[in-house]
């Protein structure tokens, strides 16, 4: 009797429990029916992106070659699955003489038995890869790496920029023009089995990637490789701190070339300490710049008739103004001078008596007609504008001293841009980097150049061109000269202002902007160096820098020498 009760008591509980069971599924099934088919749809139709391909920047050459600067490369990654390896130390040896690597750098990584995944090695070459996969080793296998790369290391590192590793462009072209040359991501939405495959019939694009763009530079590729070469020689033979050089086509506003002192090289950007060395002191850092600047102040008097190259005045070594004292740079009196000599002899009491006949206001109204007070509209970030706020104060000694060129300060680009616009006869034009822009389609987007507005008249250009052949012929820049050919130009050396602000240190800054050939430029030449150690003037720093950089060009444009002067 107890025994049938007990036999009861089991089977009402398997009963209840039974009902219980029944109960859950009647709601798995068919009260929660859709919710379940929801979540079962989910954990195995996924949607995953389509990463697009960074797009590639490239120079030219004489013909339009182009030259890649920024591209992407597919590397090779060695990786092993330890606890899927037989013979761990067997594999050690085998890579080791495949990847050149030591087997006891190799070998500990193989032991850990319980380890899915250890990588050996990357960017292995080609025939490494290869020769492993030739081997068939189980556990062992290769990855390929997708990466944006500089082949040419640090050439133009400072018009480029670099790709960082979250794949956003930073500093430089890569900044710029990031939208463009990121492209568009793309959607891949499909079904996946059991085992975390996707199943071929259930895939599909939603939304197809587009690479990015590719960008085909003004940059001319043999002329940044010699201008590179011929900053890097007067930096070190000076021992100058720092240094920037610039090649520019006047009648266009192309940049040929563009570098800059210390550099950095962007497949390893990650290694510089000092982030100051990404910033591109061309367009994003200014400077007073000394002489360099009066065949500006030349060009104004002569446009408004004030002057003329014959004109002559009486150099009496120093200028008197309200309490202050304007001296020539080699503190001597030269007698009476023409307005050609005051350039020849970089005189800055002939600077100060041109721009005294102009007057404050025509003075300033053509410095900023040559571009010094805003930016010059380049496609590279970081721009800013000329420093000319001393003119505000009103102060007639601000205005002497800006003749020529101190107490005012521009960037290197924006000087280059308004001497080119002499070059030019007398049109400011637009400096820019990318002259096409080819989407992932093929299309190309052409960029033409851009006139900014006339400053000087034709004529006026004319006359200071010739004064700038005579300062190269007969003056201290002569040195610059190039057998056959009409050279233009004018340096120019500025006292660094002290960090305190009261006046300036001994430390100085050699400029030296000059273009040929002269009566129909092909290019011009801006080169700079800061903190020269052993000279103190540019006209014999530089000269023989810019002799060597013009005669190369001249020759590799293959342009007909100057048959005789105008």
């Amino acid at each position: 009797m107890i025994l049938e009760r007990r036999m009861n008591y089991v089977l009402l509980f398997f009963l209840i429990a039974m009902a219980a069971l029944l109960a859950r599924l009647f709601m798995l099934q068919i009260v929660q029916h859709r919710e379940y088919l929801v979540l079962a749809a989910q954990q195995h139709r996924l949607v995953e992106e389509i990463m697009p391909e960074r797009g590639a920047i490239f120079a030219k050459s004489r013909g339009d070659e182009l030259i890649p600067l920024a591209m992407n490369r597919t590397f090779g990654n060695v990786a092993v699955s330890p606890r899927d390896l037989k013979d761990p130390s067997s594999v050690a040896v085998i890579l080791g003489q495949i990847l050149d690597i030591k087997k006891e750098e190799i070998l500990p990584k193989l032991l850990k038995q319980n380890d899915p995944y250890e990588v050996i090695a990357k960017k292995i070459e080609p025939s490494q890869k290869e020769e492993i996969e030739k081997r068939k080793i189980k556990g062992v296998f290769v990855e390929e790496e997708k990466r944006h790369v500089y082949p040419h290391k640090t050439l133009a590192a400072h018009v480029l920029g670099f790709v960082n590793q979250e794949a956003e462009g930073k500093y430089g072209l890569e900044r710029i023009y990031e939208r463009d040359l990121t492209g568009e991501r793309g959607m891949l939405e499909g079904v996946k089995d059991a085992a975390g495959f996707w199943i071929a019939l259930g895939r599909k694009i939603v939304r197809p990637s587009r690479n990015g763009a590719s960008l085909v530079l003004t940059i001319d590729y043999n002329i940044q490789l010699k201008a590179e070469e011929a900053l890097a020689k007067a930096r070190e033979k000076w021992k100058a701190a720092s240094g920037s050089i610039l090649v520019t086509e006047p009648g266009t506003g192309k940049i040929l070339a563009l570098a800059a002192l210390p550099v950095f090289d962007p497949n390893f950007y990650a290694k510089e300490k000092d982030l100051s060395v990404f910033l591109n002191p061309l367009v994003e850092s200014r400077y007073e710049l000394g002489s360099v600047l009066k065949p500006l102040t030349m060009a104004s008097g002569l446009e408004e008739g004030v002057v003329y190259p014959e004109t002559t005045y009486v150099d009496e070594g120093a200028v008197k103004v309200r309490g202050y004292t304007i001296r020539n740079f080699d503190l001597n009196a030269h007698g009476k001078q023409t307005m050609t000599q005051i350039l020849e002899k970089s005189l800055n009491t002939g600077a100060a008596y041109v721009a005294k006949l102009l007057g404050m206001h025509r003075q300033e109204e053509y410095l900023r007609r040559f571009g010094l007070d805003g930016k010059t509209g380049i496609d590279l970030p970081g721009e800013v504008g000329g420093d000319l706020s001393n003119l505000k104060t009103g102060r007639e000694i601000e205005f002497y001293t800006a003749s020529f060129g101190q107490g005012i300060a521009i960037t290197p680009l924006q000087l280059a841009s308004a001497i080119g616009a002499i070059a030019n006869g007398g049109t400011l034009m637009k400096p820019y980097v990318v002259e096409r822009i080819i989407d992932d389609a093929g299309n190309t987007t052409v960029r033409s150049p851009e006139a900014r507005r006339r400053v000087i008249a034709t004529s006026t250009a004319e006359m200071v061109t010739k004064m700038l052949v005579s300062a190269v012929r007969s003056g201290f820049e002569n040195r610059a000269s190039v057998k056959g050919y009409f050279v233009a130009g004018k340096t120019g050396t500025a006292q660094i202002p002290r960090s305190d602000g009261r006046g300036y240190s001994d430390d100085v800054i050699h400029t030296f902007v000059g273009y040929a050939p002269a009566f129909r430029p092909r290019f011009l030449i801006l080169l700079k160096l800061d903190k020269p150690q052993g000279n103190r003037f540019a006209a014999n720093t530089l000269t023989p820098a810019l002799h060597d950089l013009a005669e190369f060009i001249l020759n590799y444009y293959e342009i007909p020498t100057d048959e005789k002067e105008p």
